[in-house]
């Protein structure tokens, strides 16, 4: 098919991975694979998608490819310590685009980009003491949209994420804070939420729970445990998730560490769950994406990585990939008031804080309890009361 043709023909060219098309056009990096391997339909909306992937017109992919009338240009050439072969005049002009824009345009760009983040923050830190935010937390269906550059921002996604010497490992799946749920010791918020999904009294249910129960890994209970076992999760899921988990992130702040945890955290602190970069279809109901943001912070990765190599090249110091990882890190984490979050609910965010200010106030959440009842939910065979 001339179209899965192209588009592994412009990969190729532009020394583009499938993830990094995945991440660019939208699309879930399992399907992409299955596109370009003709084992599943490209319909002309996925066709789009990929086009604005690739940064060209819809009809370039469409199009019979033509060989030009030129000097074949074959050949290597090594670039940031990297040897890349070259197929193409196509390529080779590509390549030198990149090495023009690495070597003269992203210095400046990252320089504007951090030069634009600490004045953001600056007029943060100084104009958000004492303020009280409208956060709408007790609204879980209401779309949510906060500007980085004016409010005080805490967004987390790995258990890497930090702002102002605070591990934001509040995810979920990080692991680190073990806590009982009527008398049965979790060791993710992942796992004892997962069990909501299969908390019928019946012994398949109870097998599955006891499953996640043992998982130490939160996200291999999602990708293990729930996946396979996805035909049997309760039809009525969806009506009572969001409680569900309200109800085991609150037994999560049990946990000392994790409450104290949230408690590091300013009482302004507007928290928010970053799914940019996650496609699946319940990213837009647990967190909020800010792509502006992870635009700005590919960027200080890249160049930060072409400054480490130079410093290698340069014999200053020896390459250390843990090394580089952790300075990667550390920078990115520096970018964090820039952009806005929208287009999502932030579910996660909400939840969060609604357990902070409880813990602050020395309170309670409030907890819908009479929906939960409602719902018949057992656990290890025990209809819980709540």
């Amino acid at each position: 098919m001339r179209e899965i043709d192209n588009i592994k023909r412009i990969m190729d060219e532009a020394r583009m991975s499938q993830r990094e098309l995945s991440q660019r056009s939208g699309i879930a990096h399992e399907t992409i694979s299955k596109i370009l391997n003709g084992k599943y339909p490209l319909s002309h909306k996925l066709l789009v998608k990929i086009a604005d992937g690739l940064s060209i017109p819809i009809s370039e992919l469409m199009e019979d490819v033509i060989t030009p009338i030129t000097v074949g240009v074959q050949g290597y050439i090594e670039y940031n310590d990297e040897i890349i072969k070259i197929k193409s005049f196509c390529q080779l002009q590509k390549l030198v685009e990149q090495i023009e824009y690495e070597t003269s345009i992203l210095p400046k760009q990252v320089k504007e980009i951090k030069a634009l983040n600490e004045k953001n923050r600056r007029l943060i830190k100084n104009s958000t003491n004492g303020n009280n935010y409208e956060f709408n937390i007790n609204d879980f269906e209401l779309i949510q949209t906060h500007d980085a550059t004016k409010v005080d921002c805490w967004a987390f996604k790995t258990a890497s994420d930090t702002k102002d010497g605070i591990i934001l490992d509040l995810g979920n799946q990080c692991s680190g804070y073990p806590f009982s749920l009527h008398g049965h010791m979790f060791y993710t918020s992942e796992s004892a939420y997962l069990c909501g999904q299969f908390s019928n009294n019946t012994e398949e249910h109870k097998r599955i729970q006891n499953q996640l129960l043992y998982e130490k890994n939160g996200y291999t209970a999602k990708k293990k445990v729930k996946n396979a076992n996805k035909a049997l999760i309760r039809a009525d899921w969806d009506s009572f998730r969001t409680e569900w988990m309200l109800y085991v992130i609150w037994a999560k702040c049990q946990n000392r560490d994790f409450a104290e945890k949230l408690k590091l955290l300013p009482p302004n602190a507007i928290i928010i769950e970053n799914s940019t970069t996650i496609h699946e279809g319940t990213s837009s109901s647990w967190g909020c994406k800010n792509v502006e943001l992870e635009e700005a912070r590919d960027k200080v990765k890249r160049y930060t990585t072409l400054q480490y190599m130079k410093k290698v090249r340069e014999g200053k110091i020896k390459k250390n990939s843990l090394e580089l990882d952790a300075l990667i890190q550390s920078e990115r984490n520096k970018i964090q008031y820039i952009g806005t979050y929208s287009d999502g609910k932030n579910y996660m965010g909400k939840i969060l804080k609604r357990c902070q200010l409880a813990l602050l106030n020395n309170t309670e959440p409030r907890i819908n309890y009479d929906l939960l009842r409602t719902k018949q939910i057992y656990l290890f065979g025990e209809l819980l009361s709540f």
